[in-house]
């Protein structure tokens, strides 16, 4: 019996030793290894927001734009011919009135040729002075008390799209977008109103730029 312990005492021993063995037999190392990425910077190029005005729709053309006047046939009474020189500005909108109730309307359009879609954020009527973006100028023996009621029988109107319409400035416009490679009408109109006064003479008047702002975002 006392053979039979100590057997039993030796086996209990070698199976501990073994256990130690396998737990020393199957320990790992580790080591860790860090990438560190710096800040990146992205530059869009400028030219990839381009929004344009052009004489047809689809694609983008310089060139005259003929006015639409009304009544027609009129002695005396035409429209200037318009054109886009470049690709933002649109110049010699204007004619000669004779009298009240005539119109000469402009019809283009603003093309978005970019990559981004585009915003329209205001619609901004310079003043030709401190107050008003209409002046009208007597000539030669004209009274200028009569001119300057006239004077107030002007309209300069802008369309849009179908959205947006203007007589002067609106600071603040949303939601009104104009997505890529698409375009939109654009109408100007000058107007002698129906019920204007009327002058003795000759007069001038001058109409202030107005100015179409677009963005690549909507907000704000």
């Amino acid at each position: 019996m006392e053979r039979d312990r100590g057997t039993k005492v030796i086996a209990v021993i070698a199976l501990v030793v073994a256990i130690v063995g396998l737990s020393v037999g199957f320990a790992a190392f580790t080591s860790q290894l860090t990438i560190n990425a710096s800040s990146s910077t992205v530059n869009p190029s400028d030219s990839a927001f381009a929004v344009k005005f052009s004489t047809t729709a689809s694609k983008v053309e310089k060139g005259e734009v003929t006015p639409e006047v009304t009544p027609g046939e009129v002695d005396g009474f035409s429209g200037n011919q318009a054109t886009i020189s470049d690709d933002k500005t649109i110049t010699n909108i204007g004619g000669t009135f004779t009298a009240p109730g005539q119109s000469i309307k402009y019809e283009f359009f603003v093309r978005n040729d970019g990559e981004y879609d585009a915003y329209l954020k205001s619609i901004i009527y310079s003043n030709v002075d401190e107050t008003s973006n209409i002046k009208c100028e007597a000539l030669s023996t004209t009274t200028p008390a009569l001119v300057e009621k006239a004077c107030k029988g002007f309209e300069l109107k802008v369309e849009v799209g179908s959205h947006n319409t203007a007589t002067s400035t609106v600071a603040s416009i949303t939601e009104q977008k104009l997505a890529k490679k698409t375009d939109e009408k654009v109408v100007v109109t000058l107007t002698y109103k129906p019920d204007a006064e009327r002058a003795d003479g000759d007069f001038t008047v001058n109409f202030g730029a107005i100015t179409l702002n677009y963005s690549s975002s909507d907000a704000g």
